[in-house]
């Protein structure tokens, strides 16, 4: 990202950053008394923070120096405030799930529901391009202790055995990288009834997603005798979005998925939906024929490009094996030579 690209981006952000810096130095500017002594300036509110810190300080017997103590809370009060400030950017207050069972008209309901979900995924994939970007940076030659613990939960946390942390940032960036936001929509559409199912309403969850302690999510009505895994409850909706990207991005279900994409980014070739779907073999038992309806709704419902010459069947690209179903075999019975193999679907 261009500094352009990043100051259109971030522009309130940045917007807030200046206002913050600007009002610090109104506040702590020195200004000369009638008997041209330097006084600061401080607000009500940090005088009578300084006030008290003062008090307290005389208490204990240490000496102080008042406008530099004012000068150090102003200080933290806007460092505090320009942290908030960048936090709020990358996690910003998450809306309700609508409800969308109210809402009659089909057409309406998915533009409702597209819409809200584009933030959520817009939402995710920003805070996978600030990870991304935080990994880049790290220089395995010269690692910070910081960074040394950071590369080490990040390495558990997406499955990664390497240890040399060299090789750490390499499967990393191989891992961590986004998800199309037309798979995003349509997968959430497929697995919650358009934001309508029990686990969408109650849990947030909108993608069907797992967890296998007690009470850590809903009890399926028709979960099978003795197992134990719920469908897992969430905060919020943009939690699920976040839990499904990491998802993709980590289980080993979906390597397929992710040498999809390394294999796009390679031949600079864009990073679509439809292709990354061949990835999603093991995210139900269904195999191929959910796939086909992801697809499906993707180019239904108009998601992305639906291109007329899919390059995914020319066997020239230098990715389209990589994207072939293969579609198992469906038998008929013959009445003279009993179960027969019919040709692929």
């Amino acid at each position: 990202m261009n500094i352009v690209a990043f100051f259109r981006q971030y522009a309130g952000l940045v917007g807030l950053v200046i206002v913050l810096i600007v009002a610090f130095l109104l506040k702590n500017t020195p200004v000369r008394d009638s008997a041209q002594s330097i006084v600061t300036v401080p607000t009500k509110q940090l005088m009578t923070l300084t006030q008290s810190t003062v008090s307290n300080a005389s208490n204990a017997g240490l000496t102080h120096k008042p406008d530099m103590l004012t000068r150090s809370v102003s200080i933290a009060n806007v460092a505090t405030r320009i942290s908030h400030a960048i936090e709020s950017q990358f996690n910003p207050k998450v809306m309700p799930l609508p409800k969308f069972s109210s809402i009659v008209d089909v057409k309406t309901k998915k533009m409702t529901f597209f819409k809200y979900l584009e933030t959520l995924a817009d939402t995710g994939n920003e805070k996978i391009l600030h990870l991304r970007a935080e990994i880049s940076r790290i220089n395995p030659q010269r690692l910070t202790s910081q960074q040394h613990q950071r590369l080490q939960r990040l390495s558990k946390s997406y499955k990664i055995k390497a240890t040399e942390p060299k090789e750490q940032i390499r499967l990393l960036l191989h891992k961590i990288n986004i998800i199309p936001q037309a798979l995003v929509l349509a997968q959430a559409a497929n697995e919650s009834a358009w934001g309508t199912s029990r686990f969408a309403t109650q849990g947030n969850n909108l993608f069907g997603q797992w967890c296998f302690s007690v009470g850590c999510g809903l009890v399926p009505s028709g979960r099978p005798e003795g197992a134990s895994y719920e469908v897992r409850k969430f905060k919020d909706p943009q939690a699920s979005v976040d839990a499904y990207i990491r998802n993709l991005n980590s289980h080993g279900s979906y390597k397929e998925l992710r040498h999809i994409r390394a294999c796009l980014i390679k031949n600079d070739d864009a990073v679509s939906a439809r292709a990354l779907s061949a990835g999603l073999k093991s995210y139900s038992t269904r195999g191929v024929d959910y796939i086909d309806d992801i697809r499906s709704m993707i180019r239904t419902n108009k998601l992305e490009p639906w291109q007329k010459n899919w390059w995914g069947n020319n066997d020239q690209h230098p990715c389209s094996a990589l994207v072939q179903l293969i579609r198992p075999i469906a038998m008929t019975e013959d009445p003279i030579h009993g179960i027969t193999p019919l040709e692929n679907k």
